[in-house]
């Protein structure tokens, strides 16, 4: 199945100074990195639409690798991405239909994985901001609107930091009673990059 088309226009977005230095394109990232071949980013997206803060996070298809389990937006950047940015601009469109609209901060160190094919990628984690729906006579924004690909992604579900770190989340069924949801994440590393976006906001640190 083809990826969700690229919106009208491309993406438009911005970033604060201390991700400056990767907004830059691909070939650049891996080049200066040694035995780097390729880049991936993961965006960690909050809300405190709900009164407190909640991180989005999606689940992988039955079918795909690591099947159900859970990880935030994001995947490979591709050479014909601008910059390493409009790559996490891309996925996140892409995997959650959200539109990208500020990219605030690295979050963790970058992490080096290897892939089926033995090929070294380096994956760089951001706190991003994203388009969402203003609360109707209120300046407050609710809950970003949602989209994901079927074809890769089961549901969604917006988690607080106590949820991520108990790896269960308490979402509304379909019968309209409250349902636990076990979060099983892809790695031990997206769980702690995950729970380090909330430390980070919770301080207040860029």
């Amino acid at each position: 199945m083809a990826p969700r088309p690229v919106p009208e226009g491309g993406f438009t977005f911005t970033h604060q100074p201390s991700v400056a230095a990767l907004n830059i394109p691909t070939k650049d990232f891996a080049s200066a990195r040694q035995f780097v071949s390729a880049a991936a980013t993961g965006a960690l997206v909050f809300s405190r639409a709900t009164g407190e803060d909640r991180i989005l996070l999606i689940q992988r298809a039955a079918h795909d690798s690591m099947p159900l389990r859970w990880e935030v937006p994001g995947g490979a950047v591709d050479l014909e991405d601008e910059t390493l940015l409009h790559g996490l601009a891309r996925e996140l469109w892409e995997e959650a239909g959200l539109r990208l609209k500020n990219v605030v901060r690295q979050v963790g160190d970058e992490h080096v994985f290897l892939t089926r094919r033995g090929l070294a990628v380096a994956k760089v984690t951001f706190e991003v901001e994203v388009e969402a729906p203003a609360v109707p006579g209120s300046e407050k924004e609710a809950l970003p609107e949602v989209a994901i690909d079927a074809n890769e992604h089961a549901r969604f579900v917006w988690a607080t930091e106590e949820e991520c770190q108990l790896e269960r989340v308490a979402v509304l069924g379909s019968n309209g009673e409250n349902e636990v949801v076990d979060i099983t994440f892809t790695t031990k590393t997206q769980k702690e990059v995950a729970v380090l976006g909330f430390k980070l906001r919770r301080e207040g640190r860029i």
